[in-house]
């Protein structure tokens, strides 16, 4: 008989480490959900932060908690209290204006991995939870920080 764990936790988000991934891109992990292939990451960008395009295999939630941000190919800005739903296999590249007053923040909470996509369309990265798992320990780790008990698996 397999146990399943239907205990309600709590994570205490300002106990979250942020950790850069990139200069000007810095990330919380919150939840690696194996089961699902799913994971919850808090984003901070910097202004003029521009992501590389890509492809998402699954759905995407995404929250904006401050600042604003776009996709490229859409004629629409997300900024604070914004939420954003973003389709299995939608491709896309994540801006954030320079002009924008401080970081902007987003929560995203993404079903399954995506690729990066080079000028050709062909894939150069991989992402899904285990990979973002280990290079948020890996960023940290490079700080000196530990990684911490409070995110969810």
């Amino acid at each position: 008989m397999t146990v399943v764990d239907t205990d309600t936790r709590l994570v205490p988000t300002d106990e979250i480490p942020w950790a850069e991934l990139a200069p000007g891109i810095e990330v919380k992990l919150l939840r690696v959900g194996g089961e699902t292939g799913t994971y919850t990451v808090m984003a901070r960008f910097a202004p003029g932060i521009e992501l590389p395009r890509h492809r998402h295999f699954g759905a995407v939630h995404a929250y904006t908690v401050q600042g604003r941000w776009r996709y490229r190919e859409y004629d629409w800005v997300a900024d604070t209290g914004s939420f954003v739903y973003e389709p299995p296999g939608s491709v896309h590249t994540l801006e954030v204006p320079d002009d924008a007053e401080g970081p902007t923040v987003v929560m995203f909470v993404m079903e399954g991995g995506m690729v990066m996509l080079d000028e050709q369309d062909q894939p150069w990265m991989y992402e899904d939870p285990e990979t973002m798992r280990q290079h948020y320990a890996g960023a940290l780790a490079a700080r000196g920080i530990p990684y911490p008990h409070q995110v969810l698996s």
